[in-house]
């Protein structure tokens, strides 16, 4: 099965459905289902089939004997997400390798498929990718399903170097950021690279009461969490452009510890909206100075 037939599959191509109901907090200012309200969605049906599966819940997991640790998410919506309503979450394992498996998930309003993503765990012993135990390989061979393996991009050098990103935005991490891991949670990391993104959107635009338009916000976005992020700590968090075509743009985004980059987004949108006077807004001539460096 390729990645575009799993995104037309049913939910019973996957061997785990689950009930979510949508909550007002997960709308964005766009009163739709947030990116990173999606990351938090696959997090929690993660933590479900984790804990049911091979019992990684929060006991073992502060004790160390299951330590799972998310390396990239990737969220990509297909239709207007709304707090009305019941969604399922469907998921299925597609890749079991030696120290780290992924996920493929589906969100389901009705029969409809409104979004999908995938996200890929390592298991981690005192610091280090470690091999599977066999009774959690055991574990995710049972919830095995046909799908794309996650294609993991390659990673150009330049995307590393803080200098290349155009925008820079600083980010204090808070107390109320953190997971039981004592580290940045996945979710809250996902925010802020977002939030990068309307910060950019407000620069271009001239910074405009209310926040930016609401069809800039990206339909695609990928996560990889190359080290964990600590508190305290003021972090820059910085976004170019890669492409502009005719509809859309494609950004980059680079979280940095100093110079060390610790963390990388890619997201794609639309850069072009309807304005508060219902007339069209082009920002691609606006974006064209954040190209990015070093490509």
């Amino acid at each position: 099965m390729t990645s575009t037939q799993l995104r037309s599959a049913p939910a019973a191509a996957y061997p785990v459905q689950i009930e979510h109901e949508a909550r007002y907090s997960d709308l964005d200012p766009s009163r739709r289902i947030g990116r990173d309200a999606l990351v938090r969605w696959f997090e929690d049906a993660r933590v479900a089939v984790e804990r049911d599966a091979f019992g990684a819940d929060l006991v073992t997991r502060m004790r160390s004997e299951v330590r799972l640790l998310l390396a990239s998410v990737r969220v990509d919506v297909l239709a207007p997400l709304r707090v009305t309503g019941r969604y399922r979450i469907a998921v299925g394992v597609t890749r079991i390798g030696t120290s780290s498996f992924s996920y493929a998930y589906g969100v389901f309003a009705g029969d409809e498929c409104v979004a999908t993503g995938e996200s890929t765990s390592v298991h981690v012993v005192r610091g280090a990718s470690a091999p599977l135990p066999d009774e959690v390989r055991a574990a995710l061979a049972a919830l095995r399903m046909t799908g794309p393996e996650p294609v993991r991009p390659e990673r150009a050098p330049a995307l590393l170097v803080r200098e290349n990103y155009p925008f820079r935005l600083d980010v204090r991490t808070r107390f109320g950021d953190l997971d039981t891991n004592r580290h940045v949670n996945n979710v809250a990391l996902a925010g802020w690279y977002l939030d990068g993104l309307a910060e950019l959107h407000l620069d271009v635009l001239g910074y405009p009461t209310g926040g930016p338009l609401d069809g800039l916000s990206p339909s695609s976005l990928r996560v990889d969490y190359l080290a964990q992020v600590h508190y305290p700590g003021i972090h820059q968090l910085r976004v170019g452009v890669l492409e502009l075509d005719e509809t859309s743009v494609r950004y980059a985004c680079g979280l940095f510890d100093g110079p060390r980059c610790i963390g990388l987004a890619e997201a794609l949108g639309a850069h072009h909206a309807p304005g508060e006077d219902g007339d069209p807004v082009e920002l691609a001539r606006g974006f064209e100075p954040f190209r990015m460096r070093g490509l």
